[in-house]
């Protein structure tokens, strides 16, 4: 009798278990839109970034800049992420180096989209420019410091994200 009820209660547990990751599973495929025969791999390299972020985003979407009219597509590759205002969908550039970069497994460019990530949300919370910057590089400074990444790589790219152009008004031409 007491094994029976111990194998009654492993299932029980196994079968929560087995469900509740299938719920989650379907939380990633609702939280993220990608299609198309990369979508798995970007999906995963998502889910990567967005674990790294201290709240999840409303949604984000993987976008294809060679879908895009011709004129919006030069301003698109210079991009790595970007919103549309009045709207909490984070696009993510399929051709984004930080996107193709954490596909290959770089846990550097992994903690820089998620970086980038947190820049578009704050940007979705009505953050400007300036306060996006700042959230975007807090979180990355905090990346440094709990040694998450490589010190010396991480400390140029903070000097990179110090050192780019106003990207806002670059996407509003």
């Amino acid at each position: 009798m007491q094994q029976r009820r111990v194998a009654v209660m492993f299932c029980v547990t196994w079968l929560c278990g087995a469900l509740s990751s299938g719920a989650a599973a379907a939380d990633w495929r609702t939280l993220i839109v990608c299609d198309g025969a990369d979508a798995l791999v970007e999906r995963a390299a998502l889910i990567g970034a967005i674990e790294l972020l201290p709240r999840l985003p409303a949604r984000v979407a993987v976008i294809d800049v060679s879908e895009a009219k011709p004129e919006v597509q030069k301003i698109l590759r210079q991009l790595d992420a970007f919103i549309v205002e009045g709207s909490g969908v984070v696009y993510v550039v399929k051709q984004s180096g930080l996107l193709r970069g954490a596909i290959a497994g770089s846990s550097l460019y992994r903690h820089a989209l998620a970086a980038v990530l947190w820049h578009e949300m704050a940007h979705a919370d009505g953050a400007d420019e300036r306060e996006a910057r700042a959230k975007e590089q807090a979180l990355w400074t905090s990346y440094i410091r709990d040694q998450r990444v490589d010190p010396v790589a991480a400390l140029r790219y903070l000097t990179a994200l110090d050192r780019r152009p106003d990207d806002q008004l670059q996407a509003r031409r």
